[in-house]
């Protein structure tokens, strides 16, 4: 399996963000949704509607990894630019300006590690890379 951890990052804004690696977080599984929702039309077809999503999942994630990302929503939501692929099946890597959402039950738990952890990035809009 190929590592691409190092090129997945983080932060305020597209000209300051930080790689997974240098963050100790681990290369997560990614999930890209081209629409909020979908509305169905009179000719029983269905229109996407708003902005797109990504999903970032760890099957297993350690709390120092967590808390490392958790210094970029240290509210319930909060902006950030991410260099991430669309899908696991892309090559492709680009970077959105979004809201990052943190899970709701996460700080409930103290575990040493997650299982099943996973953040949204949410109403994503394409940005130019840095310069």
């Amino acid at each position: 399996m190929t590592d691409y951890t190092h090129l997945f990052e983080i932060g305020p804004d597209v000209s300051d963000t930080t790689n997974y690696f240098d963050l100790g977080v681990p290369y997560p599984k990614t999930a890209y949704h081209p629409y909020a929702g979908t509305i169905d039309l009179d000719d029983l077809t269905q229109r996407g509607v708003g902005l797109p999503s990504i999903v970032q999942s760890w099957a297993v994630i350690t709390q120092a990894a967590r808390d490392a990302l958790r210094v970029y929503c240290p509210g319930a939501s909060a902006p950030v630019t991410i260099r991430t692929r669309t899908n696991d099946n892309s090559a492709e890597f680009l970077y959105y300006t979004s809201i990052m959402v943190w899970p709701s039950l996460a700080e409930e738990y103290d575990a040493a590690h997650r299982l099943g952890f996973s953040i949204t990035f949410r109403n994503c809009i394409l940005t130019s890379p840095p310069s």
